[in-house]
């Protein structure tokens, strides 16, 4: 990953105190570590405390050089993928990789070049979309006798263990129903501003979600919140959480700074996305995605 940035190439040793320094950066929260050098290295501004990190493991085995800003970048880049790839716990696989998805929105705003770039999109295949479709192992199409049986039945009701897919099914179709009685009320619905519409219903749905493992229909949900003359809709993001926040909309939950649409309804200063022109239907997916991310990350919390 170093190729190229170095006018004399690194010996074997300086490498393997590199991947030791990086290895050993934060590695008791990896949340906490992705968000940092995933802006690091997609905006170039990386963090002191990595850089003083870094430069300590080298001191301490009497290396003095002074790596430059784009090494710098090369080994942030180093520890989020080997964050991802490498976790042993898939649920936090996912959550690192869709992490890095949420933010490359600034990477296209800033029109950035970064190098391997082709092993940074890779990781979209350890996407939260690939792990949903994955474990949510609910069979829709299971016809089940229990949405009959249960209406009448004297309680305390006993089911029996193989009936166990059946229970799951009702669970996940009370889910689904509830998010399209949400996302088609009034409340949602009367919304003129569609970039509003979107925000308030995702934002209402996921805080009314009991579960969030489950494979959702993103593009039902769409459907759900957009009309015909809302598909066409771009607009400036800087714009877009004006919009927001003038309704009253918030975000009154903790958030990480990869959830750019989030951090910026926040408060928080955006500068180099703002002039960003995001589609309506590209908006839903990178604001479903934070939702979704910090959600996950509460339960785990």
């Amino acid at each position: 990953m170093l190729e190229g940035v170095t006018a004399i190439p690194y010996s074997e040793e300086l490498i393997n105190i590199l991947e030791t320094a990086c290895l050993t950066y934060k590695n008791n929260n990896e949340f906490e570590r992705v968000d940092e050098l995933v802006v690091g290295f997609v905006t170039g501004d990386i963090p002191v405390s990595f850089k003083d990190h870094i430069g300590k493991n080298m001191i301490e085995q009497e290396f003095n050089e002074n790596p430059t800003n784009e090494v710098f970048i090369r080994l942030s880049q180093y520890v989020v993928l080997n964050t991802i790839l490498n976790n042993n716990n898939d649920c936090n696989k996912a959550i690192c990789a869709s992490k890095l998805m949420n933010y490359m929105l600034t990477a296209k705003a800033m029109k950035r070049s970064m190098p391997n770039i082709d092993i940074i999109l890779s990781a979209y295949d350890l996407h939260l979309s690939k792990y949903l479709k994955n474990i949510d192992k609910v069979n829709e199409n299971l016809h089940t006798e229990l949405c009959s049986e249960v209406p009448d039945a004297d309680f305390p009701l006993e089911i029996p263990e193989e009936q166990a897919d059946d229970l799951r099914l009702v669970f996940k179709e009370a889910e689904l129903f509830r998010i399209e009685r949400l996302l088609t009320s009034d409340t949602i619905q009367n919304i003129e501003n569609p970039y509003v519409r979107v925000y308030m219903g995702l934002y209402n749905m996921f805080n009314n979600l009991t579960y969030y493992f489950y494979n959702l229909d993103l593009n039902r949900i769409i459907e759900l919140l957009l009309n015909d003359k809302d598909d066409k809709k771009r607009k400036k993001l800087s714009n877009i959480i004006d919009d927001i926040v003038q309704y009253g909309c918030k975000y009154n939950f903790d958030c990480s700074e990869t959830s750019i649409i989030l951090f910026m309804v926040k408060g928080k200063n955006e500068k180099p996305i703002g002039d960003l022109i995001l589609p309506i239907k590209e908006f839903v997916v990178y604001l479903y995605y934070e939702l979704l991310t910090e959600k996950i990350i509460a339960t785990l919390n």
